[in-house]
């Protein structure tokens, strides 16, 4: 069996050119939406977002973007 924390812990497996950080906006009261902003670390690309469908757009077009990596 694999030890999840190693798995995680080890190098590699996390690679940071696919490392976002999501800050979410609280929002009071009933029917409450997924708002926030999201920033993907390695190129610095951010964007507000206004639903789930915003976010996930963001994440698919920066992990389909060329590797920045490759361009240096």
């Amino acid at each position: 069996m694999t030890n999840d924390r190693a798995r995680y812990d080890s190098p590699g497996t996390l690679p940071a050119h696919r490392a976002f950080v999501v800050h979410f906006t609280a929002t009071p009261g009933p029917g409450r939406r997924l708002t926030g902003r999201v920033e993907h670390l390695a190129s610095g690309a951010f964007t507000l977002f206004a639903s789930l469908r915003g976010l996930l757009a963001f994440f698919a077009e920066r992990l389909e973007a060329p590797d920045e990596r490759q361009a240096r």
